[in-house]
C-alpha cells in the first residue's frame, strides 16, 4: 500500500470523491472562459505584447480536465506521475480536508518518495 493509499485511508476519503471534486475543482466556468479571452486579446494586442501576464493581473485558468479514474489508480499504486496530476490531486485533497475542517497538505505529505514521472526531452535550440 502505497503513501497515497494510505493517507486516504488516514482521512476516510473515497477515491470517488476526489474524482469528484477534481473534476468540479479543473471545471471551466464562466469566469474562466473570460479569463482565456482576455489572455488571448492580451497576445494580439500590439500595446500589451511586451507585458506579462502578471503585470496585467491575468491569471492562468484551470485546465478544464479533473484527474480521470487512470491516473487516480495510478496513484493508489505509487506509480509515477506527472506533476499536474500531483497538483490535481493535491487541490482535490486539500479542498476535502478544508470541508472537514481540516489543514491542507503538499504533495510531500501524499506521494512520500515516490518518483515523479518524467515527460519527454525537450529539443535544444540549434
Amino acid at each position: 500500500m502505497g503513501a497515497f493509499q494510505q493517507f486516504l485511508n488516514e482521512k476516510h476519503i473515497t477515491p470517488a470523491t476526489v474524482l469528484r471534486l477534481s473534476r468540479q475543482l479543473e471545471a471551466r466556468g464562466g469566469e474562466h472562459h473570460l479569463l482565456s479571452r482576455k489572455r488571448a486579446t492580451k497576445r494580439r494586442d500590439k500595446e500589451t505584447q511586451g507585458k506579462s501576464y502578471t503585470e496585467l493581473g491575468l491569471s492562468k485558468p484551470p485546465s478544464g480536465r479533473g484527474v480521470s479514474a487512470q491516473q487516480l489508480e495510478a496513484a493508489l499504486a505509487d506509480q509515477p506521475l506527472t506533476r499536474k496530476v500531483r497538483g490535481k490531486l493535491v487541490r482535490a485533497i486539500n479542498a476535502v480536508l478544508s470541508k472537514q475542517g481540516g489543514g491542507a497538505v503538499d504533495s510531500k505529505a501524499l506521494f512520500g518518495d515516490a518518483a515523479v514521472r518524467a515527460g519527454p526531452a525537450k529539443k535544444a535550440a540549434s
